[in-house]
C-alpha cells in the first residue's frame, strides 16, 4: 500500500499549500474524464447512492487515518464527513483491518473503502478505484546533520550506508533493488526504525510518503530528523467501490467538484504540512 528536487528543510507554510495545490491539480487533469450521470427512459439521471453509505477505514496510517482521543481522524475522516453532504447520504465509518477491508467490500459489509489505498494492477483485478486524490511514493528519512551527505541516491547506495526498512514492505523491496549495496537492516516497524536511526544504529530509513510527512511534521522545526521529499516511485491513493458499482461515477463528480472549488486542496492541507514534488501526468 500505501509520490525538480524539491527541499527536505523545514520550510511550510504558504508553500507547502501551494505545492499540494498545484500537485492536484495536475494530477486530476491528467485524468481521464467520466460522466456523473446515466440516461434513463425521459431524461437523465445520476446513479443511485445507498441512503446510508458504509466507509471501510483502518485508522492505523497518519496522516492518512488514525485514532486521536478515541476518534478516528485524518484526511479520509475529513473526506468522509464532506462526502455525506455531497451525495446526500448518511456516511457511516467501519473501523476495519486493512487487510480485511477488501474482503469485506466484497461481501457488501461495506460500500467504500477510503483508508490511504494505493491502486495497484493486483487490487483493480478485484476493485474499482475513483480517481486518485494524491500521488504518494516511496521516501528517505534521515538525520537533518546529514541532509546534504545524503542528497544523492548514488551516496545512499554505498557499502559503508546502513539503510533501514521494515520487513516485508515495498520500503524493502525497493532498498534491495535499487540500493543494494548498502547495508540493509529489517525492522518489525515504523517506531524501531526511527528509533534506531536517532541513536544512530541506522543513516538512512526508506518508507512510505504519509509516515514520513507525519514523522516530520510530530518533530516540528527543529526536529532532528528530516525527510528528502524527492519520491523513489510513483505510487497513487484512491477510494474504492465494487466492480461496476454507478457510485463510482458519483464519487469521479465529487472529486471533480472539489478540486474546482479547493475543498480538496483544502484537506490535504490540514493534515501534510510538507512540501512535495509535483506529480507527472500519468494515465491511470
Amino acid at each position: 500500500m500505501r509520490r525538480t528536487r524539491l527541499s527536505c528543510t523545514d520550510r511550510t507554510g504558504l508553500a507547502a499549500h501551494r505545492a499540494v495545490g498545484a500537485a492536484v491539480v495536475l494530477l486530476m487533469a491528467a485524468l481521464p474524464a467520466c460522466t456523473a450521470t446515466r440516461h434513463a427512459a425521459g431524461g437523465v439521471t445520476a446513479p443511485t447512492v445507498p441512503a446510508e453509505l458504509r466507509v471501510g477505514i483502518a485508522p492505523n496510517y497518519p496522516p492518512l487515518a488514525f485514532k486521536r482521543r478515541g476518534e478516528i481522524s485524518g484526511v479520509e475522516a475529513d473526506f468522509a464527513e464532506r462526502l455525506g453532504p455531497a451525495l446526500d447520504a448518511k456516511v457511516t465509518l467501519v473501523e476495519t483491518p486493512f487487510e480485511e477491508l477488501i474482503p469485506a467490500l466484497l461481501a457488501n459489509r461495506i460500500d467504500i473503502i477510503m483508508s490511504g489505498m494505493s491502486m495497484t494492477d493486483q487490487r483493480q483485478k478485484l476493485i474499482s478505484f475513483a480517481h486518485p486524490y494524491l500521488r504518494v511514493g516511496q521516501m528517505l528519512l534521515l538525520r537533518r546533520v546529514d541532509a546534504k551527505r545524503f542528497s544523492k541516491n548514488a551516496a545512499v547506495n554505498q557499502p559503508k550506508t546502513r539503510l533501514g526498512v521494515v520487513s516485508g514492505t515495498t520500503g524493502e523491496a525497493y532498498a534491495r533493488a535499487h540500493f543494494a549495496k548498502a547495508k540493509i537492516k529489517g525492522f518489525d516497524g515504523v517506531d524501531a526504525a526511527v528509533a534506531a536511526l536517532r541513536n544512530q544504529e541506522i543513516d538512512v530509513f526508506i518508507h512510505d510518503a504519509p509516515s514520513i510527512w507525519n514523522i516530520t511534521a510530530a518533530g516540528g522545526r527543529k526536529s532532528p530528523l528530516v525527510g528528502r521529499y524527492e519520491p523513489l516511485t510513483k505510487e497513487y491513493l484512491a477510494w474504492a467501490v465494487r466492480k461496476h458499482d454507478p457510485l463510482r461515477e458519483r464519487l469521479n463528480t465529487v472529486l471533480r467538484q472539489w478540486n474546482g472549488s479547493g475543498e480538496l486542496d483544502a484537506v490535504l492541507n490540514r493534515w501534510i504540512h510538507t512540501r512535495r514534488q509535483r506529480p507527472t501526468p500519468t494515465h491511470h
